[in-house]
């Protein structure tokens, strides 16, 4: 990260959560000034897994640094409920997740919604479940980050070639998955229906997060 920028205000972002209120209180999560972070509070347990896109965007006549944009992840707080006749103090301590790769804006961008694939993740589900009882909530992150740093980590990335590469490799894997080798090098044996196959499942999950195939 750069020093040599001036700090940012954290007031400097919003988050829209659809049928929820507009979010713009980030708090300073380090002493750069260029990371800050956002906890969901008011949507937990499975509450979470129903919203499939967020809109993040820079609040009117703020400007990034220049050739910086902001990128925008999210994390699992997962919080033992405090309940019990063993519960202690020490014992309602919360747990987090490495955080993951949402989207990211910038001064030409200033705007985007962006798919969560919250629905389909299996660490959040797990989570959600948990026999433990565990409250399960969201932290959002900001990083303020040059732009060559975003386009590294496809945050930003060149839409039509990034998706029919997906898609493609996709296909690819699911074809691959039917297999057994018998064909020889460079060849492929499968069904003659893997396609109609592939297409099903792919309209399957394809509804449940219209990006799934981004989030490898």
């Amino acid at each position: 990260m750069n020093q040599n920028h001036t700090a940012m205000s954290p007031h400097a972002f919003g988050v829209i959560i659809p049928g929820g209120i507009v979010r713009t209180d980030f708090q300073a999560s380090d002493a750069s000034g260029m990371k800050f972070a956002l906890g969901l509070s008011g949507i937990s347990g499975k509450d979470i897994s129903t919203i499939s896109e967020l809109v993040f965007f820079l609040l009117p006549g703020v400007s990034l640094p220049q050739d910086h944009g902001a990128i925008l992840y999210w994390q699992i707080v997962s919080t033992p409920a405090p309940h019990g006749a063993n519960s202690t103090p020490f014992s309602a301590t919360p747990t987090t997740t490495e955080f993951e790769l949402v989207g990211a804006i910038a001064n030409h961008n200033p705007s985007g919604v962006f798919r969560t694939g919250w629905s389909t993740n299996e660490t959040l589900s797990s989570a959600i479940h948990s026999p433990c009882g565990s409250v399960v909530t969201i932290n959002l992150g900001v990083s303020i980050e040059p732009l060559e740093n975003i386009a590294n980590v496809e945050a930003m990335p060149d839409k039509t070639v990034h998706v029919a590469r997906n898609i493609a490799l996709d296909l690819f894997n699911y074809m691959q998955s039917f297999d057994t080798g018998v064909g020889g090098a460079g060849n492929m044996i499968v069904p003659k229906n893997v396609f109609d196959r592939w297409m099903a499942r792919f309209e399957s999950k394809f509804r449940l997060d219209p990006n799934f195939f981004n989030k490898k």
